[in-house]
């Protein structure tokens, strides 16, 4: 089966679509599926990170602000015909897909904002929110196949396997590959003002991060803190953590299947309505909005939940609740398959 997948990263939008992209590449790739990708070079993008992991690259030019355009210019690229073609991205939908049927016989659409139509075969939605079975009413083809809801979260196979248990007073700090507002740096302030002892942290940021030096630079005088870049081994950092303090997204379904309790920050609209949700049912703690964080707030939020194990505890099997551990990545390349298979 040969898959062309269509998304984006950037400074702007972030990491987000690519990774979970490359999570289904690499889960169809081993069941035998040829997988290709289309990316806008913008900047901040991970063009040379996908190709690193051994996957073509179609580059296009500009932005994405015409979806025809776009598609004009991504079946420029193509000299194949496609079995799938993926589309993560906000910016395309129906218009976009339609044109693109002329190379791709099946499509699935990986959104969660349900605001525009789509033409597809199969739409993944793996956020949780209340009536989730009702979101895209009108919005997609009768024929259209929903996996809907985290048991579909696109989650690396790290994921799916046992580690060593937990470090007590050990905090995991995440907040997206480019993380715009550089919420990193305000936590590793707030690390700063701790009181608690011993205290120990693990830092994520993406490569493309922007703040890369001035972080590297924070975490250089911190004897008890690692920063990672561009890691892919998230999974142990999430279950060595007591408590992870992050961004939503995709980091809520990993955090879940790894029983983490979660401080959450949202850093995009769309992030809003599933923390608050997931807030509303005890799997994580909403903080609130980018622009209304401190470092004090942070420091305060830590030192609070740090000392409340029992909470935590409950926090985090809430969440563990929300996430099969036998589903997600796997079942969506099975539905895939089934789908494909039809015609």
């Amino acid at each position: 089966m040969k898959v062309l997948l269509r998304a984006d990263a950037s400074v702007q939008i972030g990491s987000g679509h690519i990774m979970r992209c490359l999570t289904l590449a690499q889960a169809l790739r081993q069941q035998g599926a040829e997988c290709h990708f289309v990316c806008q070079q913008s900047e901040g993008n991970l063009i040379d990170y996908i190709v690193e992991q051994g996957f073509v690259v179609f580059t296009l030019s500009g932005t994405t602000q015409d979806e025809l355009l776009d598609a004009k210019q991504t079946l420029a690229q193509l000299t194949q015909q496609y079995q799938l073609l993926v589309v993560d991205h906000y910016e395309l939908a129906k218009a976009y897909c339609t044109a693109l049927r002329q190379q791709c016989r099946q499509i699935m659409v990986v959104d969660d904002l349900a605001n525009r139509a789509h033409d597809c075969d199969i739409l993944l939605d793996q956020n949780l929110s209340p009536k989730l079975e009702q979101r895209y009413a009108g919005l997609l083809p009768k024929h259209c196949l929903q996996l809907l809801g985290p048991r579909y979260a696109l989650l690396r196979q790290e994921f799916y396997q046992s580690t060593d248990p937990r470090s007590d007073s050990h905090i995991l700090i995440g907040f997206g590959g480019s993380d715009e507002q550089n919420l990193t740096s305000l936590a590793i302030a707030a690390l700063q003002q701790l009181k608690l002892t011993p205290i120990t942290a693990d830092i994520v940021i993406g490569a493309n991060n922007p703040w890369r030096t001035e972080i590297e630079q924070q975490v250089a005088g911190l004897p008890n803190v690692k920063l990672h870049i561009q890691c892919n081994y998230m999974a142990t950092l999430m279950h060595k953590a007591r408590l992870m303090l992050g961004a939503g997204g995709t980091s809520h379904w990993e955090r879940c299947i790894c029983n983490l309790p979660g401080l959450v920050v949202t850093v995009a609209e769309n992030q809003q309505a599933t923390t608050a949700y997931l807030d509303h049912l005890g799997a994580c703690v909403w903080l609130g909005q980018a622009a209304e964080m401190s470092a004090e707030f942070f420091a305060e939020q830590l030192c609070y939940y740090l000392s409340q194990p029992a909470l935590l505890d409950e926090i985090g099997q809430r969440a563990k609740n929300l996430v099969p551990a036998h589903a997600g990545t796997p079942l969506v390349v099975e539905q895939i398959f089934k789908v494909v298979a039809r015609i």
